[in-house]
């Protein structure tokens, strides 16, 4: 994916007890894999709030994280290819 879309930096979320409590961006990515495959779990060193939600340092959360991107890289050829090689893959 970062070959052909622009990343503008990545997002994580963190969920505790099953539930979304909101997320972070980050300009560089902590790891390797990415979205669900890449969950990992994690213990907070600090108190952590977003909107109305709270969560103490010591509680363990489970983190997922996914990049952010933008416009397809290239010049207006190349974004007609991109495009129309996606939707070969989708049609047959």
């Amino acid at each position: 994916m970062d070959k052909i879309f622009e990343t503008f930096g990545y997002h994580m979320d963190i969920m505790y007890q099953n539930k979304y409590y909101g997320s972070i961006k980050l300009e560089t990515p902590d790891r390797e894999i990415m979205g669900y495959c890449g969950r990992k779990e994690m213990v907070l060193t600090e108190d952590w709030s977003y909107k109305n939600k709270k969560l103490k340092a010591g509680t363990k959360v489970v983190t997922e994280l996914y990049p952010l991107c933008g416009k397809i890289k290239g010049d207006f050829k190349k974004k007609l290819e991109v495009l129309q090689n996606s939707r070969i893959v989708y049609n047959n």
